[in-house]
């Protein structure tokens, strides 16, 4: 039977659009995202024909360890590092990004050495930044180390998309200033990533709640509070979302945009801390036994072992209100077996417990906004699963207001940050859905001018201000000179 005009012109267009989704796929390249946290790091791709989806690693989990570990002259990531560093601790590098743009003297840098005595710290001489000093000789600097860690995540997207992939968006907490996120992009690009953006832990998050309900956004202001716990910090971010007119060529059309109002932050408030109170008290408890001949707080590997249990007990802690901690030979074949309770753990970390509510009025202050003006609380991060965090929210916003739980705690970040990536990247089209960012610390420029003092002629130092604390960003201001001049743009370097 012969073909109509109309069918032939059918095919004909069946065909070309084939052949233009074929040179589509094959243009298009995977983005990849890295939620990046001082513990864990969950990393998504975009790819042809799959939406986003979070990369699986090496065993088959859907976050990675944030660790590697050296031994034998081999590299180990993720539990395998985590698992050799119970072995062999000071052979195994994790929570580290607390580390990142630091100075040796740094406050910071203090605070890890507490926390984690069982590394050696030592002042680059070139920069003055921080060197872990390795049992076999060797040195490394965090950014080193993240470079390391960003090129294995870089390796599970690529065998995830089944295809090279070289650009990031990454996630860091809100919190980190330029020296901080300058260093999170040096070792990105030691890993071989180009690095699209880097976006707030806290934005991504908003961004990828944002994104499924955008149809629910209109121009009056929606104000949501995302309350983050996680393993070593803690942050409350006020978000207005509306839709903006814009106009793209020549059509005006409505967009949704999320925008930060208001940032406020612990920086030392998470899962670790609690940890680390629970694995004081059991080292104190099988210290007390006295059935050894060294003192457990002079073990690495004795304390390495309580640690890793007292991280176990937390979070069975979370959903029983008793429980047993045991681990088989701590040191020289002597076992510990301790029953804590609920009760106990919040006594041991009742200090902790009484910080829960500061973020959030904080991040009110910032915002310039009462508790009022809030139209839904959402909680991410895994830390807001221990019941006595759960308490301090409420009381600190009231028992009548209801913790939303509507977004993935863990994968929020990586996703909402996987679509930022679809969006800066050529290769994918999304619907657009505009991030206002808020810089927590101002930023501002100094240049020279001359002056004219009676006949007098000498050189001022002018400073201004070109981003206030908390402006919206992307954003450009201008400043224009009359004559060739040297500018410094200073940015703030405290740790906020």
């Amino acid at each position: 039977m012969a073909f109509s005009s109309l069918s032939r012109l059918r095919l004909l267009w069946c065909v070309v659009a084939l052949c233009i989704i074929s040179i589509n796929r094959v243009e298009c390249i995977a983005v990849m995202s890295v939620d990046l946290g001082i513990e864990w790091m969950k990393v998504a791709i975009v790819s042809p024909g799959v939406p986003m989806e979070i990369a699986l690693n090496k065993d088959s989990q859907r976050k990675t360890p944030v660790a590697i570990a050296f031994r034998d002259g081999e590299r180990h990531f993720g539990e395998q590092a985590v698992s050799t560093g119970v072995r062999f601790p000071d052979k195994s590098y994790s929570h580290f990004l607390d580390l990142l743009g630091k100075e040796r003297n740094n406050p910071v840098v203090k605070e890890f050495e507490r926390r984690f005595p069982y590394y050696k710290l030592e002042a680059d001489a070139k920069t003055g930044g921080v060197l872990f000093k390795h049992p076999e000789g060797m040195t490394f600097s965090p950014e080193e180390l993240l470079g390391m860690v960003l090129a294995y995540a870089r390796e599970l997207a690529t065998n995830a998309a089944e295809q090279p992939i070289k650009d990031a968006v990454i996630t860091v907490p809100a919190f980190f200033n330029q020296a901080e996120r300058r260093a999170v992009a040096q070792a990105a690009k030691l890993a071989g990533i180009k690095v699209l953006q880097l976006i707030g832990a806290n934005t991504a998050a908003a961004l990828n709640y944002g994104v499924f309900r955008r149809k629910e956004f209109n121009d009056t202001p929606v104000h949501i509070l995302f309350y983050d716990m996680g393993t070593g910090s803690t942050t409350a971010t006020v978000v207005s979302y509306q839709t903006i007119k814009t106009k793209d060529k020549i059509l005006a059309e409505h967009v949704p945009q999320l925008s930060i109002k208001g940032v406020g932050y612990d920086r030392f408030l998470g899962g670790l801390e609690f940890k680390l109170r629970l694995g004081e008290r059991f080292a104190k408890e099988f210290s007390a036994l006295k059935k050894t001949k060294q003192d457990v707080f002079d073990n690495k590997r004795g304390l390495a072992k309580l640690f890793k249990e007292a991280d176990r007990v937390k979070k069975v802690l979370s959903a029983n209100t008793e429980h047993v901690a045991q681990v088989e030979n701590v040191m020289e074949d002597v076992d510990f077996k301790h029953p804590i309770t609920r009760a106990e753990f919040e006594e041991i970390c009742d200090d902790l417990f009484k910080r829960v509510a500061a973020p959030i009025h904080m991040a009110l202050s910032s915002a310039g906004m009462t508790l009022g003006e809030i139209d839904q609380v959402i909680v991410v991060g895994g830390s807001t699963r221990i019941p006595r965090v759960q308490q301090e929210l409420h009381a600190a916003l009231g028992n009548s207001r209801e913790l939303g739980k509507s977004i993935n705690a863990d994968e929020a970040a990586a996703l909402g940050a996987a679509y930022q990536a679809a969006y800066l990247s050529k290769g994918f089209k999304v619907k657009v859905f505009h991030v206002k960012e808020a810089c927590l610390f101002p930023i501002q420029v100094d240049f020279s001018r001359e002056v004219d003092t009676d006949g007098v002629k000498s050189t001022k130092v002018v400073r201004r201000v070109l981003f206030s604390r908390n402006n919206l960003y992307p954003q450009k201001k201008v400043m224009t000179f009359s004559r060739y001049t040297t500018v410094l743009c200073t940015l703030p370097s405290t740790m906020g």
